[in-house]
């Protein structure tokens, strides 16, 4: 794990898509070293049905959320969730420019005994991790 989840208002697909977004978080949980790289999942959504803030047409709002496995300290969580949103509040800086645009991220971890799991992904190889 990670599984990062963005959802985004549908006005934002072309930003999302030409931002890279989905590869930049990839990237940046990678680059933390917490995670196995066989465990990190980044997904992107588009949501057609939504309101933000007054209504205006231009407004968009990103939502990210990380889910973990429990067990890391509150000092490798801060420092994960830190590194993933500076990455992509910087990789999101000319989207900002151009229109209204709310992004929040947020980390919680998945209640072990409830989270059930049927993985069978290939081990990465070494060119796969390189």
């Amino acid at each position: 794990m990670p599984h990062i989840t963005i959802d985004y208002t549908d006005n934002l697909a072309a930003e999302v898509a030409s931002s890279q977004l989905v590869q930049t978080l990839h990237d940046a949980a990678i680059a933390t070293g917490v995670f196995p790289l066989w465990g990190i999942r980044t997904l992107a959504q588009p949501h057609a049905d939504y309101r933000v803030a007054g209504g205006q047409p231009d407004n968009g709002f990103i939502k990210v959320v990380v889910r973990i496995a429990p067990g890391r300290d509150l000092a490798a969580r801060k420092r994960v969730t830190q590194a993933l949103f500076d990455a992509a509040v910087a990789r999101l800086a000319p989207v900002y420019a151009r229109r209204p645009l709310g992004f929040q991220l947020e980390l919680t971890e998945f209640d072990a005994e409830l989270c059930l799991q049927k993985i069978h992904l290939d081990p990465p190889t070494e060119a796969a991790t390189a």
